[in-house]
């Protein structure tokens, strides 16, 4: 992905801790991506439900609270086949795993990280095909 594309991705960002919510809107705002924020999944459904463009990545913390994140993603696949997921997660009951029988693309990122590790990480998603054949 080059950097004129980014000027085209929308990317949602679901976090209910504003000083996390803030940084990770920051760093991808500044690599050129268009984002959208939300304070939880719920609100990151309804942002994405008010885009006029498909939502291209979807970065949702795992402890955002509202609805848990594996119904956030079904539903945004929903919306938008080929939505690309990343989760923040740290140690939670929900555990997500970077397999998905679909093929969709989905990432997990584990906390504490670096902003230049989040913005490698959604490099390397967005550089996925839409959908992964198993």
């Amino acid at each position: 992905m080059d950097a004129d594309e980014s000027f085209n991705t929308i990317v949602v960002v679901g976090d209910d801790r504003g000083a996390a919510l803030k940084g990770v809107s920051a760093t991808l705002q500044k690599a050129g991506f268009v984002v959208v924020t939300a304070s939880n999944g719920r609100e990151a459904l309804d942002r994405c439900r008010e885009q006029h463009r498909p939502v291209d990545l979807a970065v949702i913390d795992t402890a955002a609270v509202g609805i848990k994140a594996l119904e956030i993603e079904q539903q945004l696949h929903e919306m938008y086949p080929h939505v690309r997921m990343l989760f923040l997660s740290d140690d939670n009951p929900e555990t997500i795993h970077e397999a998905d029988p679909s093929g969709h693309v989905r990432r997990v990122l584990r906390k504490p990280y670096r902003r230049s590790r989040l913005l490698g990480r959604v490099l390397e998603i967005m550089e996925q095909p839409k959908v992964m054949r198993a």
